[in-house]
């Protein structure tokens, strides 16, 4: 079976590889996107052209799946087990490996550059509130200790701007 696996796998990957570059490429410029905190229709355009590669992505993470379950292989053992039932089938897998590998790394950057993609919106996300808080006259509560130990909050609010 895995003869004709194979054929199908090498194209998949490579799809794949392409796939994960092009989401590499997407998630750098919404980096440099969120530095800048300027064009947002940019980021709303680049986070669904995102969202169109991630689908594709999750569609070729299922194909694997199947491919694994028709070598009788689980996701846990992975794509390294198929390739080497795949070498003890005398089957070359030196380009389909090769380009496995790279997805793999290619993968590991685009898990990075989005974690710290995540972090800069969740900052500006809390930036943003607390500047509408302040328009809308709501001071932040604070939170003092009294000698016993026990936390007092006190809060006074003032409206600023009333729409």
């Amino acid at each position: 079976m895995i003869d004709k696996t194979h054929a199908i796998t090498i194209q998949l990957v490579e799809t794949a590889l392409e796939n994960t570059r092009m989401l590499f490429q997407l998630l750098t410029k919404e980096a440099s996107l969120l530095k800048t905190k300027t064009q947002p229709h940019k980021l709303e355009a680049l986070t669904k052209q995102k969202n169109e590669v991630i689908a594709l992505l999750t569609t070729f993470s299922k194909q694997v799946e199947q491919i694994l379950l028709s070598e009788k292989l689980t996701k846990e053992q992975g794509m390294d087990a198929y390739f080497d039932i795949a070498n003890k089938a005398d089957i070359d897998t030196s380009t389909s490996y090769k380009n496995w590998q790279e997805l793999v790394e290619v993968s590991k950057k685009c898990r990075s550059i989005n974690e710290q993609n995540g972090a800069c919106l969740h900052i500006l996300n809390k930036h943003s509130l607390r500047v509408l808080d302040v328009l809308k006259g709501k001071d932040p509560t604070v939170t003092t200790y009294s000698k016993s130990g026990h936390a007092k909050s006190s809060s006074s609010s003032r409206t600023t701007i009333s729409v």
